[in-house]
């Protein structure tokens, strides 16, 4: 009689899942106002938004490109504000490099806060960017809460008055002017590119697997047999095996399903055998996939290619680029001047400190 064969059948599923739906929830009590109330799911989300931003080749080119735009060729301190031309703070920090800081926070969180130093007069001698990804609010937004590494529940942090001339502590004299920049209902900001969220997503995994393909060849789903002799492994020694072939070849970081055929009663067969399972068009799905995910990322930043220094398919056209940039200009750049104009007015207690010296797009001027 023939001696009915043991398949033993392991498969490896190897999976990435995010989780970066919105989400607000209040520490304890949510009648306890001086608690932070938390940022997304396990208080998170502005580390998923810095993440996109630093892996996300498209999304950063658009923000770096945004910032350059509202910086403009030059920021001007105005006479009304001239206590401020040479430098915001004791560490020498610029306005135009205080406003970068400010751009940035606004175009990767939807947001910025700049902490206010006031003297013994009550008059505000220097001012600070700060990570706005790193601070968190009350429910009233009376109260700021800093902390460098925020948990789910972290209980300590900073705590400041949000800005407010009027009521100054002058044994802590320092407060936070926080600016909030959608409209929602919600106490936190969505960033610009929140809607496009899962394409950014979308296109650093297509990067991961680009990667993957390249350095490790081995992102097909394949069907590795294993001798008899195998067998008499122990199930930890097979299980070590299997988490080695997850980390040698197909990384923590990629999806893909890997099977081990762990053969019994086969004597015709005394080697390790590697089949592939299946072939199929992946690589260009993931490339479709990676085209599809940037258009939404620059449709969500509401600018192009063009406009991020980036190659475009059709010939590079000066009056395409300079209608493209007068749209631009008007729709993104002018109102986010706008709102640090305003912002920079309030914390500094004068009438219109600062303009900008819009972005020059004459090509044909010849260099000095």
């Amino acid at each position: 009689m023939e001696e009915k064969k043991n398949i033993q059948l392991s498969v490896l599923d190897i999976e990435r899942r995010y989780s970066v739906d919105y989400a607000e929830y209040t520490y304890g009590s949510s009648t306890n106002n001086d608690r932070p109330v938390g940022w997304g799911e396990d208080n998170a989300l502005p580390q998923i938004y810095l993440n996109c931003y630093a892996k996300s080749s498209t999304l950063k080119a658009a923000i770096m490109s945004q910032i350059d735009y509202v910086l403009g060729d030059d920021v001007i301190v105005n006479d009304s504000a001239a206590y401020w031309k040479e430098k915001v703070n004791r560490t020498g920090m610029t306005i135009r490099q205080f406003i970068a800081k400010l751009a940035f926070n606004y175009a990767v969180y939807g947001g910025f806060a700049i902490q206010v130093i006031y003297n013994k007069l009550g008059q505000v001698v220097e001012l600070y960017p700060l990570d706005f990804g790193k601070c968190r609010v009350n429910e009233d937004g009376t109260k700021v809460f800093y902390n460098k590494k925020w948990g789910k529940w972290t209980s300590k942090y900073d705590v400041y008055d949000r800005f407010d001339p009027k009521n100054i502590n002058m044994e802590n004299p320092t407060q936070i002017y926080w600016y909030k920049g959608d409209f929602t209902s919600s106490i936190y900001p969505l960033p610009q590119y929140n809607g496009a969220l899962y394409d950014i997503l979308t296109e650093v995994e297509c990067s991961k697997y680009a990667l993957n393909t390249v350095s490790k060849g081995f992102s097909a789903r394949y069907l590795i047999q294993f001798p008899e002799a195998a067998n008499s492994l122990t199930d930890e020694q097979k299980k070590g095996i299997e988490e080695a072939i997850k980390t040698k070849w197909t990384g923590a970081d990629t999806d893909l399903n890997v099977m081990l055929y762990w053969r019994n009663g086969d004597t015709d067969a005394d080697k390790i055998e590697i089949n592939k399972i299946e072939t199929d068009d992946s690589h260009e799905k993931y490339m479709a996939l990676k085209d599809t995910a940037r258009q939404n990322i620059f449709i969500a930043m509401r600018t192009s290619p063009l406009l991020c220094g980036l190659p475009v398919a059709t010939a590079f056209s000066t009056n395409e680029f300079k209608d493209a940039f007068q749209l631009y200009d008007k729709t993104v750049v002018e109102p986010i001047q706008d709102i640090i104009k305003e912002a920079l007015s309030k914390v500094m207690s004068v009438e219109k400190p600062i303009s900008f010296k819009k972005f020059d797009i004459d090509f044909s001027r010849e260099e000095e």
